[in-house]
């Protein structure tokens, strides 16, 4: 199974207000899922109440083993890579980036 290999360090935040939409490869039936507000008739994992994913623990992931495609491939890397910092502040207040993973990428680039 590919994986990026991100030098998270215990850093969570693309778990949270993210919309991991669920690709062909991944069996939705194996998620806790609930539609994706942007894209008809596909689907995400669900979140907690305070938008967080339904699979994160105080501990991180817990179903890092079967994480779905998006969530292996991650890499807020490429989001600082491809966004200036003025895009990315543009996406943040439409709701479709936190803020704080662009930060986290620029910095993993420094």
């Amino acid at each position: 199974m590919y994986r990026t290999d991100v030098p998270c360090n215990g850093c969570t935040l693309c778990c949270q207000r993210d919309l991991i939409r669920l690709e062909a490869e991944d069996d939705v039936s194996t998620y806790i899922t609930e539609p994706h507000p942007l894209v008809p008739h596909a689907f995400m994992l669900a979140h907690k109440p305070d938008g967080s994913c339904i699979y994160l623990s105080a501990t991180g992931c817990t179903i890092h083993e079967r994480a779905p495609f998006q969530c292996r491939i991650a890499d807020c890397r490429g989001i600082a890579r491809r966004l200036s910092f003025d895009e990315a502040l543009l996406l943040h207040a439409a709701a479709r980036l936190d803020i704080r993973v662009w930060d986290r990428g620029t910095m993993l680039l420094e």
